[in-house]
């Protein structure tokens, strides 16, 4: 079914993007004076990890059909919902250890820039869930 499609898209994007934002997220505390290069190889990073998603997506677009019932779309979109949680639950814990301000400041910024860049893939495939709602 083209819904578990759009699921596995989001799951792949979300964890590669947490895994990523992780890496980064611990070399900006070690290092916040290089918090350029660390932007960079995280979105480096994100563009990698989201081409597999993407192409699922893609693949989503293409053989969208609505479906018989609406329940068929509940689990699909309750994982959704939930990797978009847990994405937004893990980012921002990471950017609430104690340290010094000016780190602090750099690794929030980070955190929402990371949290936004997490919900891109999920917010596609909900949009997806909603074309193949029955008429």
């Amino acid at each position: 079914m083209i819904a578990n499609i759009f699921m596995i898209a989001s799951v792949i994007a979300v964890l590669s993007i947490m895994i990523i934002f992780k890496v980064q997220a611990d070399k900006l505390k070690k290092n916040p004076d290089d918090i350029e290069k660390i932007q960079t190889r995280f979105f480096i990073g994100v563009a990698i990890a989201e081409l597999i998603p993407t192409a699922f997506i893609i693949y989503g677009y293409m053989n969208v059909e609505p479906v018989t019932e609406i329940s068929e779309l509940f689990i699909p979109a309750f994982v959704i919902f939930l990797s978009m949680a847990v994405a937004s639950f893990f980012i921002f814990l990471q950017s609430k250890e104690s340290m010094h301000k000016e780190v602090k400041g750099l690794l929030t910024t980070f955190a929402f820039v990371g949290n936004a860049v997490a919900m891109a893939i999920p917010l596609i495939s909900l949009i997806g869930l909603l074309l193949m709602l029955p008429k």
